[in-house]
């Protein structure tokens, strides 16, 4: 685990990034604080990634588990998926068509 200031990430965010791909957790803080942290991340775990921590997502599961107590239904997790997904695309799309 590395601890980093904001000033010193700024200097050397490359050399933390390449650190974080090797398996090293880096918190980042600020005033002494800590504010963010960059964990690493693998292509195959990052789908898995954006679900467990879409607000969205959550919802949806908080929903279909009331909906499950109270009449025995819920939602269907490929289509909560699919839902998460189309989403994290659109916004996505949006953000392409609004950079300069």
């Amino acid at each position: 685990m590395i601890f980093v200031n904001v000033r010193d990430l700024k200097a050397k965010a490359s050399e933390y990034l390449q650190a974080a791909e090797q398996g090293e957790n880096v918190i980042i803080l600020s005033r002494g604080k800590p504010r963010a942290t960059i964990l690493p991340l693998q292509e195959e775990d990052f789908e898995d990634f954006i679900l467990a921590h879409s607000p969205k997502f959550r919802r949806l599961i908080e929903k279909s588990a009331r909906d499950y107590q109270t009449n025995g239904e819920g939602t269907d997790l490929e289509q909560m998926i699919r839902e998460t997904r189309e989403e994290l695309e659109n916004k996505n799309r949006k953000s392409r068509r609004q950079r300069p």
